[in-house]
């Protein structure tokens, strides 16, 4: 399948949807033009195919040209031809669900009476006061707002799915070269002491809180537009309502982004709360966390390229706003540490539920 769409994006410029006419000029395939990434991506294809029958022909056995091939195919699919786009795609899924999933939390909270329900019902009764007075959450404001999302989607949706297939391409083969290497086969060895659930717990906690303080600058410069001073934005006034409510709804996502992470070295993360009905007091699986984890992880760190360079080309703090060098890399060795820690055994269930 690769190999054909490189074929395609060779042969039909108008197919090709990155290169210098695209509209996301933060990623580095802003930089390759369809006559290039063409036939690098029909080579990376056929090469694919060649690795892939060396590795059916030799089952199980290591081959020098399958971890060579699936390197090189995680650095062009992974870092090369995925970008940021990934992480907006995520952004802006959450933004719609940021409110479906605060009420959640909000009712079954308040229904066992935990303290969680009524700091976020505080929160949320603060924020829809300065939606009322400002006019962000009147008829026409949502209204603009479901206007603008539907549009952004409508033009950027098709772009961002490619980004998205190279992602998964990337992610397959960085599996095949973690397999190649013996990662995830064979009787566990001794574990290092840096390994240990002691040590893991250690620097483990600083990489979590590194990597929980990480969403904060995006999620302040976005929560800013529920002001009269929108940072980079400008005078609220009827018409861009809709964009600033779309705005600050992204900011808090990126502000609640916090709350998951910092689960990794809480009880909360380790044992259901007593607000969760069925599940209060049961350990919580520890793949319920390292999965969603290592894929955002792993997401921050292939929309790290793009935004180095498109912060050093265009002069501006793009990287501050989008810390993602050191965000994946912290939230990966945050996940890592958690996983280290749980995969030991289950957290012991509490008696009557966690609160």
């Amino acid at each position: 399948m690769t190999a054909v769409v490189g074929a395609l994006w060779w042969a039909r410029p108008s197919s090709y949807p990155f290169g210098p006419g695209d509209r996301v000029t933060v990623t580095l395939s802003h930089f390759l033009d369809h006559d290039v990434a063409g036939p690098v991506v029909l080579l990376a294809g056929l090469l694919g195919l060649v690795a892939a029958g060396l590795a059916l022909r030799r089952p199980g056995s290591p081959c020098w040209f399958l971890r060579v091939v699936a390197l090189l195919e995680v650095g062009l699919f992974g870092l090369v031809l995925s970008d940021a786009g990934v992480m907006s795609l995520f952004g802006y899924l959450a933004a719609v669900a940021t409110p479906a999933v605060v009420l959640a939390v909000v009712v079954m909270s308040c229904l066992k009476r935990q303290w969680p329900g009524l700091l976020v019902l505080s929160v949320v009764a603060v924020l829809i006061a300065v939606g009322v007075t400002t006019g962000l959450l009147s008829a026409d404001t949502l209204a603009s707002f479901a206007h603008n999302l539907a549009a952004a989607f409508s033009l950027y949706l098709t772009r961002l799915m490619w980004t998205a297939a190279n992602a998964v391409v990337a992610v397959h083969w960085l599996f095949h070269a973690l397999r190649s290497w013996g990662v995830g086969r064979g009787r566990r060895a001794a574990l290092p002491d840096w390994a240990t659930p002691g040590s893991a717990a250690r620097w483990g906690r600083i990489a979590t809180i590194g990597a929980a303080l990480c969403p904060l600058p995006y999620a302040l410069y976005r929560l800013t537009w529920l002001t009269p001073w929108p940072v980079g934005g400008t005078e609220a006034g009827p018409a861009d309502l809709g964009t600033r409510l779309q705005g600050s709804l992204i900011g808090v996502a990126a502000l609640l982004a916090c709350v998951p992470i910092l689960g990794l070295i809480s009880r909360w993360g380790e044992v259901f709360p007593g607000w969760v009905p069925r599940l209060r007091g049961r350990p919580v699986p520890p793949m319920l966390a390292v999965i969603p984890g290592g894929v955002v992880a792993l997401a921050c760190c292939l929309s790290a390229p793009g935004v180095v360079v498109g912060s050093v080309l265009s002069g501006s703090p793009l990287v501050l706003l989008f810390p993602y060098p050191v965000w994946g890399p912290l939230l990966g060795a945050a996940v890592l540490a958690y996983w280290l820690r749980r995969r030991q055994g289950p957290a012991p269930a509490v008696p009557g539920g966690a609160g």
